[in-house]
C-alpha cells in the first residue's frame, strides 16, 4: 500500500511538472514577435534615444531591429546591448561637430602638416588643371572611429542575428541605386553605410559595392521585418516633413526635400502597416541640428509616452532589459599589423605613421591616435580596421582606401598691421619623386609680396627629411631711437626712419617623433638679411641713397624640440606648448674674416587650461645670445601683435611694432579668455617683459621688467581663421593703439 502510495505521488507530480513546461512553452509561443523599426532623419534621430528609455520603462522585449541612417547608428548600438537610458548618457557627451567634420586632432599631425594645415582657408583638389570639387565634405572617418568604440564588445559577432538582439540596416549601391540589406559583416562598417548621406559624407565600400545613405531607397524598413517574422511592429518616423520656400534656406535642406518627396509617398503605406505609430513632433529641428540634442530626444520620449497605452499592451511581465557591462578597456596585446588596400604606400610607411609597436601592449587610446596619425597625411579617402582575435594573439587589421588625388589648390586671406594685406595661392603635389613625399609653393600677393616654398618627404616615426626656402618683406615707420639704442648708427638727426626688412631664408632638415609628443628638428640654414632705409642717405654713391643696417648672409646649424599638445594654434583652451631651439651661427658674410662664432639659444613654454568657458593661459619665453654678433639684425625686438612669427621679432601688447631691443629677453604673457557663446571669445591679456644686451649678467633681470603692457580684444573663429581686435596700452606710452588680426597667419 505504501509503494503504492508512493508510485501514484511520482505520477502525480510528473504530470504537473509536464503541465507547468507546457503552460511555460505555450505563453512564450503565444507571446507576439516584436520587431522596432527606426527611420533615418539626421540629428532628428536623437529622438529615437528618448523612446527606446520609455520602452525600457515599460518592460517591452524587442526581438528585431531595423533601422536606416541615424536609425540603423541607435538601432545597432540598442541591439548591442545598450539600454535607452545609457544611450542618452553616451550621446549626450558627443561632439558632433568634431566628428562630422572629420577633425584631426593637432598632435596626430607633423611639424610640416601643422605648418601647412593652419594657413589655409580653402583646400581644392584639381586634375588636368581642371578644380575638382570634393565628392563629401567629410570622409566619415571620425563616425567610423566613434562606431567602432561603441560596439566594441560586438567586435567578434558578423552575424547580426546573433547580436543580443538580431538587427539589420539598409543601404544603398550608389552605382546602381539598388538597396542592399546589410546583416553579417563588420557591424560598424555596414552602420556607416547606412549612414553615408550623400554629399556630407563619403560612400562606403564593402563587398565590392560602394553604398550611401540606405535612407535613398528605404528610410523606414518595416517590410524587412514582417519578412523576418514579427507579429507586431514599433515603428519611430523622424523623417522630414516637406519644407515651404522660405524653409529652404541651404544646399542640405534642397537635397533633403528632393529626397522627401519618395519617403512622405513611402509613408502613406508603410505608416497604417505600423501597429504602433510613434511620431516625434521636431519639426522645429533640422537633419544636423545636433546641439539640440536633448531637447531631441526629450520630443522622443513625450511621442512615446503619447502612446503609452498601446505599448503597455506589449509589456512582458518581470522583463527588464539589463544594462549593458561596460568593461573598461586599457589595452590589447597586438601580436601584428595587417595592411590590405594599399599600392603607392609601403606598409613600412603605414606603420610608421602609426608609430605604434608590435607585439606588444597597446592602449586602446593609442589606436585611435595611430589612426589619426594616419589619417592626417591625406593620403588616404577611408581607414577602416578591425581587432581579430583575443588575449596575446590578436591582429589589427587595417584596410585603406588611398586618394587618388595628387594635385591641391589652396588659399587663403589675411591682414595685420605689420605685413599687411595678404592673398595666398599655393600648389602643392604628392608623390612627385617618392610615394611619401610632397611639394608645395606659395604665392603671397598684397602689400608685400612673398613666397614659400616645401619639399618634404614624409618617413613616418623614421627620420623625415624638409627643404624649406622662403621671401619675406615688409616697411615700418619706427623710431630713430630704437636703432641707435641697437648700436646700428650713432647719431641719425631724425626721430622716425622708415625700416624696410627683407628676409631670403633657405633651410635643409631632418624631423622625427621621438615619443607621441616630442618632435625632434636639426638642420642648417642660409639667411640673408637686407634691412636698410632710405630716410637716411650717405654721400657714397655705391650705397644707392640708402643707410644699411644690415646687409649680408648668415649661415647656421640648428637644433629645434617641440612640444606641441594645444588643441587650437590661436586660441587654445587645453594643452601645453614647449619650443625650444639652438642656432649656431656659423658665418656671415658681411663681417667676412671678422666674423665671431656666436649663437643664439632660445625657450617658450605656454599652457592653457579651461573651466567651461572660461580659460586661463600663461606663456613665457626667455632668449639669450652667447658670443659676440657685431650686428644687431638677430638682436630680440619687441611690440605688435597678429603678425606671423618672423625671426626674433617678438609680440608684446602695449607697444608697436619694432619698439624696443636687445640680444637677450624675459617674457611672460598671462590670459584670461572668456567664451561668450561658441567660438566666440572675449580676452584680457597682461605681459612683462625686459630685453637688452647681455640682461642675465644683470642682477635686477627678472624682479623688474622694463616693459608693461595689456590688451583687451573680441576673437572669433571662421574657416578663414581667427579674426581678432584688440586694444592695446602700456602705462610707460602716452597712447594706446589698436590691433586687427584677419585669417590665418602666412
Amino acid at each position: 500500500m505504501k509503494k503504492s502510495s508512493i508510485i501514484f505521488l511520482f505520477i502525480v507530480l510528473a504530470f504537473a511538472k509536464a503541465d507547468s513546461l507546457l503552460a511555460q512553452e505555450n505563453t512564450t509561443s503565444q507571446r507576439p514577435k516584436i520587431g522596432l523599426v527606426l527611420s533615418g532623419g539626421g540629428a532628428k534621430g536623437l529622438a529615437h534615444i528618448g523612446t527606446l528609455k520609455i520602452i525600457d520603462s515599460l518592460g517591452i522585449k524587442v526581438d528585431y531591429i531595423a533601422g536606416t541612417s541615424m536609425g540603423a547608428i541607435i538601432g545597432s548600438a540598442y541591439a548591442s546591448g545598450y539600454t535607452g537610458k545609457q544611450l542618452d548618457s553616451v550621446f549626450r557627451t558627443i561632439d558632433f561637430d568634431k566628428v562630422i567634420s572629420d577633425e584631426i586632432p593637432r598632435s596626430s599631425k607633423t611639424f610640416f602638416e601643422r605648418r601647412s594645415n593652419e594657413k589655409y582657408a580653402i583646400t581644392l583638389p584639381f586634375k588636368d588643371f581642371q578644380v575638382q570639387l570634393p565628392s563629401s565634405l567629410s570622409k566619415g572617418q571620425n563616425i567610423y572611429d566613434l562606431l567602432s568604440g561603441l560596439l566594441y564588445h560586438v567586435k567578434d559577432i558578423h552575424d547580426f542575428s546573433e547580436l543580443p538582439i538580431p538587427f539589420i540596416c539598409i543601404a544603398t549601391d550608389v552605382t546602381t541605386g539598388e538597396e542592399v540589406v546589410l546583416e553579417n559583416g563588420y557591424l560598424p562598417k555596414a552602420v556607416n553605410a547606412s549612414g553615408a548621406l550623400p554629399s556630407l559624407f563619403a560612400p562606403v565600400e564593402i563587398n565590392g559595392r560602394l553604398l550611401i545613405d540606405g535612407g535613398v531607397t528605404d528610410n523606414y524598413p518595416i517590410d524587412k521585418l514582417r519578412d523576418r517574422g514579427m507579429d507586431i511592429i514599433i515603428g519611430v518616423d523622424v523623417q522630414d516633413d516637406l519644407k515651404s520656400l522660405e524653409e529652404l534656406d541651404s544646399a542640405l535642406d534642397i537635397l533633403s526635400q528632393i529626397n522627401n518627396f519618395r519617403t512622405i509617398n513611402d509613408m502613406k503605406i508603410k505608416a497604417p502597416k505600423t501597429d504602433v505609430y510613434i511620431l516625434p513632433d521636431i519639426s522645429e529641428f533640422s537633419v544636423v541640428s545636433f546641439e539640440k540634442g536633448r531637447e531631441i530626444i526629450g520630443k522622443g520620449e513625450i511621442a512615446a509616452r503619447n502612446e503609452i497605452a498601446s505599448l503597455q499592451r506589449l509589456s512582458s511581465k518581470d522583463y527588464l532589459k539589463p544594462d549593458l557591462e561596460i568593461k573598461a578597456r586599457d589595452s590589447v596585446y597586438i601580436n601584428e599589423i595587417k595592411v590590405d588596400g594599399n599600392n603607392d604606400y609601403t606598409r613600412a610607411y603605414i606603420v610608421g605613421r602609426f608609430k605604434v609597436k608590435t607585439p606588444g601592449k597597446i592602449a586602446y587610446n593609442d589606436i585611435n591616435i595611430a589612426i589619426n596619425n594616419l589619417q592626417a597625411s591625406d593620403n588616404f579617402t577611408k581607414i577602416n580596421y578591425e581587432i581579430l582575435g583575443t588575449g596575446n594573439d590578436a591582429t589589427l587589421n587595417i584596410e585603406v582606401l588611398e586618394s587618388e588625388v595628387r594635385n591641391y589648390l589652396r588659399l587663403g586671406l589675411h591682414y595685420d598691421e605689420l605685413l599687411r594685406s595678404a592673398a595666398l595661392i599655393n600648389l602643392s603635389r604628392k608623390n612627385v619623386l617618392f610615394n611619401s613625399d610632397i611639394i608645395s609653393a606659395d604665392a603671397i600677393v598684397g602689400d608685400n609680396l612673398r613666397y614659400n616654398f616645401d619639399y618634404y618627404i614624409d618617413k613616418g616615426r623614421y627620420w623625415s627629411i624638409g627643404i624649406h626656402s622662403e621671401f619675406l618683406k615688409f616697411e615700418k615707420d619706427v623710431k630713430a631711437s630704437l636703432i641707435q639704442e641697437l648700436g646700428s648708427i650713432s647719431s641719425l638727426g631724425v626721430n622716425n626712419l622708415d625700416l624696410e626688412y627683407r628676409d631670403w631664408t633657405q633651410q635643409l632638415y631632418v624631423q622625427t617623433r621621438l615619443n607621441k609628443s616630442i618632435n625632434f628638428i636639426t638642420g642648417a640654414e642660409v639667411k640673408t638679411l637686407d634691412i636698410f632705409t632710405e630716410t637716411l642717405t650717405t654721400p657714397d654713391p655705391d650705397d644707392n641713397d640708402v643707410t644699411n643696417f644690415s646687409n649680408g648672409t648668415l649661415g647656421s646649424v640648428y637644433g629645434k624640440v617641440l612640444v606641441d599638445s594645444y588643441d587650437n594654434a590661436f586660441l587654445p583652451s587645453s594643452g601645453w606648448r614647449i619650443d625650444g631651439d639652438f642656432h649656431i651661427y656659423v658665418f656671415n658674410t658681411e663681417f667676412g674674416e671678422r666674423f665671431k662664432e656666436f649663437s643664439i639659444a632660445q625657450l617658450q613654454v605656454g599652457r592653457a587650461h579651461s573651466f567651461g568657458n572660461l580659460t586661463l593661459r600663461g606663456d613665457a619665453h626667455v632668449g639669450i645670445t652667447i658670443g659676440d654678433t657685431d650686428n644687431s639684425a638677430m638682436d630680440f625686438i619687441l611690440g605688435g601683435y597678429g603678425s606671423r612669427r618672423i625671426n626674433n621679432l617678438i609680440p608684446f601688447f602695449g607697444y608697436d611694432f619694432v619698439s624696443a631691443g636687445g640680444n637677450s629677453i624675459i617674457k611672460a604673457l598671462f590670459e584670461v579668455d572668456y567664451e561668450i557663446f561658441k567660438k566666440n571669445h572675449i580676452i584680457f591679456s597682461s605681459n612683462f617683459a625686459s630685453v637688452q644686451d647681455d640682461l642675465f649678467e644683470t642682477d635686477d633681470w627678472f624682479t623688474n621688467a622694463q616693459y608693461t603692457g595689456y590688451a583687451i580684444g573680441y576673437g572669433m573663429e571662421t574657416f578663414l581663421g581667427p579674426i581678432e581686435v584688440k586694444y592695446t596700452f602700456s602705462p610707460q606710452q602716452d597712447d594706446g593703439q589698436f590691433f586687427v588680426n584677419l585669417g590665418f597667419r602666412f
